[in-house]
């Protein structure tokens, strides 16, 4: 009895003037439960200035906190805390030693939960600790936001600024990057002016400073762009390839539409479309020959494709000097393609020019974003349930923020 006490104890983190009266197993309730009372004779430091002070009376009502599993079962804490009379501070409430202010729930539980929704949905989750799903969004949320607002910034100086979204209906929210450190710094809701914001209002109040930031990547949102012009004046903007080259197979895809309209053969050229989105080293011999026989039949389409392929030589441009002339190559060729579709990209690029530009002063991309926006998806999946913003948000930090968790270990 006197090991199981102990054992007790040492999950609780008691030690004297605590200790655990008693515990119990209900079998009509299925669940365990334990009583942790104080000596008589308890001095305890002053919650608000420090100073020891003598216990004084108790709390009104008995207190319960869920507790790890006991052998499977259920278990609960119970305990009327102590208060105690400072000469300085006057009556004051002591809190137990395993938990958390405003928690139900005792801080060895909410350390083995946030162990468990690191690794699966919290649908899940809540299945396999009988805990409400809104009681772990909570202890989610409180984990990660202190962990999140400890983080120190004042390194920061390239950010990556993309956007995905939260849910159907076009609900988006704007992921701030360290783009040198590769982890998240800030997740807002929507993807507007304001959310750049907020970005730059965080990061000031982290340690960083908006006139340290020397580059931003992002894609070419009316939002993003001036934004950034106005919130990070000392950055040099840069458009992602990416997104300059999304610009350019979505009017290779409309050529196809346009010309697949104009064909007998209206089949063959809708059932090989992603060929013709496919880089010439990606083809395997087959493919090559293929599409050495398809660009003869629909001229137009393989025209297209030919121009967004020279998008890529473009970015493999290693000079400044060179990608210029590349560039003025390109835009020249776009023009006169007698494509309208490539005709229009080519007024996009030519307006978004100096940002495409300054690709080559920094080699910054959103690379980074998307292999994090992988680790946002499956955010997504085990925030699934949670219809808030701030769940969404936790999530996001919990598996691409790399936070120092200070949560109770519970192995």
């Amino acid at each position: 009895m006197m090991a199981a006490s102990l054992q007790l104890e040492a999950s609780l983190q008691l030690e004297e003037p605590w200790y655990v009266a008693c515990a119990s197993f209900d079998p009509e309730k299925q669940q365990m439960d334990i009583w942790v009372k104080v000596r008589d004779h308890a001095v305890f430091a002053c919650p608000r200035c420090g100073l020891q002070a003598k216990r004084y009376g108790y709390e009104p009502y008995e207190r319960s906190w869920r507790h790890a599993d006991c052998l499977f079962f259920p278990c609960y804490v119970h305990c009327q805390r102590p208060k105690v009379l400072c000469g300085k501070c006057g009556l004051q409430q002591v809190n137990a030693p395993f938990e958390r202010q405003n928690s139900r729930f005792t801080l060895m539980f909410e350390g083995y939960a946030m162990m468990i929704l690191a690794d699966i949905p919290r649908r899940k989750a809540s299945r396999l600790l009988r805990c409400n799903e809104k009681s772990l969004a909570s202890i989610l949320s409180y984990w990660v936001n202190r962990a999140a607002d400890k983080q120190d910034l004042s390194n920061v100086s390239k950010l990556a600024l993309d956007e995905t979204s939260k849910r159907r209906g076009h609900q988006y929210v704007t992921i701030a990057i360290d783009a040198l450190e590769h982890k998240v710094i800030d997740v807002e809701d929507g993807r507007t002016k304001q959310a750049v914001a907020a970005v730059k209002v965080r990061l000031e109040q982290q340690g960083g400073s908006a006139d340290n930031i020397t580059a931003v990547t992002s894609d070419m949102s009316a939002s993003f762009l001036p934004a950034v012009k106005e919130y990070f004046p000392q950055a040099e903007q840069v458009i992602d390839k990416f997104h300059v080259k999304q610009v350019l197979t979505k009017a290779l895809d409309e050529v196809r539409k346009n010309e697949q309209g104009e064909v007998d053969d209206k089949k063959t050229l809708f059932q090989y479309r992603k060929l013709f989105m496919t880089r010439d080293d990606h083809m395997s011999e087959k493919q090559k020959h293929r599409y050495r026989t398809l660009s003869k039949t629909y001229p137009k389409t393989a025209r297209a494709h030919r121009i967004v392929e020279a998008l890529d030589i473009f970015y493999a441009c290693t000079t400044v000097a060179d990608a210029s002339k590349r560039f003025k190559e390109l835009y020249s060729w776009m023009r006169r393609c007698r494509l309208e579709p490539m005709k229009n990209a080519a007024v996009t690029l030519m307006n978004h020019r100096k940002e495409i530009m300054n690709y080559f002063h920094d080699r910054l991309t959103n690379a980074i974003c998307e292999g994090i926006n992988s680790l946002v998806q499956a955010a997504k999946r085990k925030a699934r349930g949670f219809n808030t913003f701030e769940g969404f948000k936790a999530m996001i930090f919990l598996v691409a923020g790399k936070l120092e968790l200070d949560a109770p270990a519970p192995f």
